[in-house]
């Protein structure tokens, strides 16, 4: 009963001084404000970066295992890494549902070039048109990828090595991995491989034409194993290292690793989590300087309400009745107005994430800083004014 009659002074305390109550909230307000934004965005984020690394169209777990050799050069070799008795081994392993080559990754294609006086492993681009800047000839066109045409456009390098002479080039063909492809146009750029710079987008060809004359074209620079129901990723990873580095058709020339993409999304976990607490707490100081105000409200509250403490002393009320009617007042403030920042924090955070088109993260952390921090807030700062206030002696009230 004690505490409902507080809490009812509190707040027609609080209604009484609409305008200093609103203000006193209104760094509350920012501050809660700021840092639920900022948790709520930073944390999408991670979740979001972490899902687009770990996700796959396969609910099967899969483990990707690479080949590094010991001689770079083998990179730029006609040499696959791994062989059809590489998969034959990994199929045989306990837990293993299915072993397979990699999918082939379009962003880096080198293909085996017939030039007349040698042969060479160039960069291939796909692409459905281009708009590069010509020496001689045209670009790719649209209607090239659609047609599924065998024509090519090669840089200048590339043209050299073809016929001797740049603009020769033009209207040869050029043979792509045993597939010949009339060269239709030759680039201006001249970039060469050096031991610093691999050359790239030496030559373009429809991405349509090479689906239908590379379909089988498989990545074989590494494997995807498929793990059965219940297995253990561990368990399996190690036996399928094991018996590569055992039996394996490369083992004597290079050394085989598995990609752990646990590793690495726990790695960014920590670093989003941790520069997202960081960003929070600078604008948690917002809410140190917000404590202050509540705190200087407070004070000029107690001494503006001596009279009525007296009275209230003088009807009986005890020390600790009276310091805990200004806790409960500094609660309110703090309470609501941590509400309120709330609020206004998911609603920015929420426009954040529709123009960077990220999704937002609202959890029980969330919700329990916003309200813990109110509480602590409302709390601290509402000690020393409450206690000042219980501490008033009826006498020197009286004078």
């Amino acid at each position: 009963m004690n505490f409902y009659v507080n809490f009812q002074s509190a707040l027609k305390a609080v209604k009484n001084n609409k305008k200093r109550s609103l203000l006193t909230m209104f760094g509350i307000v920012i501050g809660i404000a700021a840092v639920i934004a900022i948790l709520a965005i930073g944390r999408g984020f991670e979740k979001a970066t972490i899902k687009n690394l770990t996700n796959s169209d396969s609910k099967n777990v899969e483990i990707t295992i690479n080949f590094t050799p010991s001689d770079t050069n083998l990179y730029q070799a006609n040499v696959d890494f791994f062989k059809d008795s590489d998969i034959n081994l990994l199929s045989g392993i306990n837990d293993v549902k299915k072993a397979d080559y990699a999918e082939q990754d379009e962003s880096a294609i080198y293909k085996q070039i017939s030039f007349p006086k040698e042969k060479k492993n160039e960069a291939i681009s796909l692409a459905k048109s281009t708009d590069q800047k010509l020496f001689a000839g045209r670009n790719l066109t649209e209607f090239d990828n659609d047609s599924e045409n065998k024509v090519a456009v090669i840089d200048k390098t590339a043209a050299e090595d073809l016929a001797g002479d740049a603009e020769s080039a033009l209207g040869q063909g050029i043979e792509i991995d045993g597939q010949l492809f009339n060269v239709v146009g030759i680039t201006t750029s001249t970039q060469k491989d050096s031991m610093f710079v691999m050359a790239k987008d030496n030559i373009f060809i429809p991405k349509n034409t090479y689906h239908k004359y590379f379909e089988n074209d498989k990545d074989k620079s590494s494997v995807k194993i498929t793990l059965k129901e219940g297995a253990k990723p561990d368990v399996v990873t190690t036996e399928a290292v094991k018996e590569l580095k055992e039996k394996g058709s490369m083992r004597d020339v290079g050394k085989y690793e598995v990609y752990d993409t646990k590793l690495l999304t726990e790695g960014l976990s920590k670093i989003f989590s941790t520069i997202t607490m960081f960003i929070t707490a600078v604008a948690g100081i917002s809410l140190v300087i917000a404590g202050v105000g509540v705190m200087n409200m407070m004070y000029i509250s107690v001494s503006e309400r001596t009279k009525e403490i007296g009275i209230r002393r003088a009807l009986g009320a005890t020390r600790k009745s009276i310091m805990l009617q200004f806790l409960i007042e500094g609660l309110i403030l703090t309470l609501t107005g941590g509400f309120i920042g709330y609020l206004i924090g998911i609603g920015i955070a929420s426009i954040a994430g529709k123009i960077m088109k990220i999704p937002i993260s609202v959890d029980l952390f969330t919700i329990s800083i916003a309200v813990g921090v109110s509480t602590f807030i409302g709390l601290v700062f509402s000690v020393m004014p409450a206690s000042e206030a219980s501490k008033k002696d009826l006498i020197d009230i009286l004078r």
